[in-house]
């Protein structure tokens, strides 16, 4: 015992320090956060442009560092203050007390009946449910015997859309109401989802009062279930990467002993085969995900365990759909220009702002890498959004020219080149953006009509342009919910897409297994990754990129805060 003792006093000098320099590292993370807050603040208020010369920048910049340096050392402090009041927290209040809120099939089934019933009134006033174009676009794909299906939206998802319409013909003599049967079963699982989030965290012990909050926020907070009535492929993906978020946290809370169920290992395969099909960034966050996870197992064997499950959706979605599958059904291939969204945009931004500097050879790159003139590129570019700039598939070696232009440009236009970045992800990193003729482009907005659908569908499906109450509550979401004092921060894009994915960043670092920490977060920096890599954060379809977050951030979050408290208590 003497020994034991002695030894652990030697090693304390040699963590403590550790501990503190490690501590104070984190606080890069806010200030980072500040700098793109400043930046995209900036662009956002300026139609897309970058001045140097403007004091109002540099005062951006300073003004968010202080102010999320702040928040994220006071919102420690407050969690600091949670352990002397941590038994009462555990106490239910009186009229739910047999609400147990634990991880059981009994819990579960409460909370989504819940659930179900606030989101009840929300099926009746968006019936027969709301429609994005993309969702349109892909049903012409499948009536229309002109139309080839593309895998530019996953073509899984285009034949179970085509399915639910064929069965509402079928059925009602109406497509419509077959999908709309489809957006109740989606919302249906999404609130499952919630309502597995909520009794899961009784693993990790966090408090009965706070699973009960989380559970009242899912069934009120009104962006879920609006979103909910709506049908895109983010919509129907993001269940199951719920469901697939609570089985990561599990490997990690286990440390890989949980894949010895080979019930759990069936349901995690499956999970995350229909999570990457029906979206395809699913598919990359989850292999990128499951990756980093084997290094926070025990075993050599689970180690590869992970690894295998995590090489299972890249083998069907990237190597045996485009090799065999897409051939045999005849769909053609979508565009790679999906992926190159921001290097398009920022060399678009440059021809835009200089198009003297651009001497022959650089037009004829162009030319070659966009498929059409320099004058009209110029013409069509639009800072908050790539589309109008991309489109077309682009050939590998126009992949690499595109790279080359890039760095060339990067070099001999950085203030452009950064605008057009930020422009795109203006909304993921500022509360202010706005352009000429367009309302504040930084909300979580719904979708109220389906009026903005493609028209080719109209031959196919008598189209539901409007909804019972979909208008009258839409107006009622943005005149009167997002305007609140306070509560209207819930309703911030950059809320859920950077603020707390960069908050559980920080409370990563100031955690003892900080490795660990950050590795358990790492669907929600995952999905950050592919925000900012995105072709927009302000257009309207920018909410559907969000929502995976605004779904998974209260279950990492609580994790990551009562993980973090009770180390400190060990």
């Amino acid at each position: 015992m003497p020994e034991r003792h002695y030894m652990r006093i030697r090693k304390e000098p040699n963590i403590e320090p550790a501990l503190k320099i490690r501590g104070k590292f984190a606080y890069l993370v806010p200030v980072v956060l500040g700098v793109l807050f400043g930046t995209c603040s900036f662009v956002g208020c300026h139609e897309g442009t970058i001045d140097e010369r403007n004091i109002i920048l540099y005062a951006d910049i300073c003004f968010f560092i202080a102010l999320f340096v702040l928040i994220f050392r006071c919102s420690l402090k407050l969690m600091e203050k949670v352990p002397p009041h941590f038994d009462r927290l555990d106490i239910p209040f009186s009229f739910f007390r047999h609400l147990k809120l634990d991880w059981t099939p009994k819990s579960v089934v409460a909370v989504w009946g819940m659930i179900c019933v606030c989101w009840l009134p929300y099926a009746i006033i968006f019936f027969p449910g709301t429609y994005w174009f993309d969702t349109s676009w892909q049903l012409t794909q499948f009536f229309d015997p002109n139309t080839p299906i593309t895998d530019h939206h996953p073509f899984a998802l285009t034949y179970v859309l085509g399915f639910f319409a064929n069965l509402g013909k079928a059925i009602f003599h109406n497509a419509v109401y077959g999908l709309y049967a489809l957006v109740i079963l989606q919302a249906a699982l999404s609130a499952l989802s919630l309502a597995s989030v909520t009794c899961y965290l009784a693993r990790f012990t966090v408090p009965w009062k706070i699973r009960f909050s989380l559970a009242a926020f899912f069934a009120l907070f009104p962006f879920l279930p609006c979103l909910a009535m709506s049908l895109a492929k983010d919509t129907v993906a993001t269940p199951f990467f719920v469901f697939f978020s609570i089985m990561f946290c599990e490997i990690w809370r286990t440390h890989g002993t949980s894949l010895a169920s080979p019930l759990f290992d069936v349901l995690l395969v499956v999970n995350i085969l229909i999570a990457s099909v029906t979206k395809k960034t699913g598919m990359y966050i989850i292999v990128l995900s499951l990756l980093l996870l084997a290094f926070a197992v025990r075993t050599w064997l689970v180690k590869a365990g992970v690894i295998v499950i995590a090489a299972i959706p890249y083998l069907v979605v990237g190597v045996i759909a485009p090799t065999f599958i897409l051939p045999a059904l005849h769909i053609e291939q979508g565009e790679n220009s999906e992926v190159l969204a921001v290097p398009l945009q920022q060399v678009a931004n440059v021809v835009h702002n200089h198009p003297s500097s651009l001497n022959n050879e650089d037009l004829d790159e162009i030319r070659e890498i966009y498929q059409q003139e320099p004058e009209r590129l110029q013409q069509e570019y639009c800072w908050y959004v790539s589309d109008p700039i991309k489109g077309q598939r682009i050939p590998p070696e126009d992949v690499h020219r595109l790279g080359r232009f890039w760095l060339r440009q990067m070099a001999g236009h950085p203030n452009d080149m950064t605008a057009g970045w930020a422009g795109l992800s203006a909304s993921w990193f500022s509360f202010d953006v706005f352009s000429k003729g367009k309302p504040t482009q930084d909300d979580l907005t719904i979708l109220s009509s389906s009026t903005h659908h493609h028209p080719g569908v109209d031959q196919f499906i008598a189209w539901p342009n409007h909804t019972k109450g979909g208008l009258a509550f839409g107006r009622f979401y943005e005149q009167t919910l997002l305007m609140l004092p306070v509560v209207n921060v819930l309703f911030q894009k950059a809320l859920w897409a950077s603020v707390l994915p960069f908050f559980l960043v920080f409370v990563s670092l100031r955690n003892k297994d900080w490795w660990r920490m950050l590795i358990l977060n790492m669907p929600i920096i995952a999905t950050l990754l592919t925000l900012v890599a995105g072709p927009t954060s302000a257009y309207g379809e920018a909410v559907r990129y969000v929502l995976p977050l605004v779904y998974t951030i209260p279950l990492f979050l609580c994790i990551s805060l009562f993980v973090m408290r009770q180390q400190s208590e060990a």
